[in-house]
């Protein structure tokens, strides 16, 4: 599905919904983010996880190129900082 299909699908989400969790493949889950970021992130690696926000009222408003606020991107390395205590001490820690 090319990254111009995901957004339309996006902008016909319901208003009643603030969040979005889109999870796709790449090379499309990176041009999506691209797209939508002014912040480059590359390729997003697989597990990656980037969060955006938009100061819009409809996802219909949503469009390639608007500002957008980037709140995180985690990489895979960085999970094991992000997983609560008990669950560290249960894998053991790297």
């Amino acid at each position: 599905m090319d990254p111009e299909t995901i957004l339309e699908i996006l902008s016909m989400q319901e208003e009643e919904h603030e969040s979005i969790f889109l999870i796709a493949h790449n090379p499309e889950l990176s041009e999506v983010a691209n797209f939508l970021s002014p912040d480059h992130f590359g390729k997003i690696p697989a597990l990656g996880v980037v969060s955006l926000q938009f100061d819009i009222e409809r996802w219909s408003e949503l469009e390639t190129g608007m500002e957008s606020k980037t709140d995180f991107f985690i990489y895979p390395k960085q999970f094991r900082y992000y997983m609560p205590r008990q669950i560290r001490a249960t894998l053991g820690d790297p």
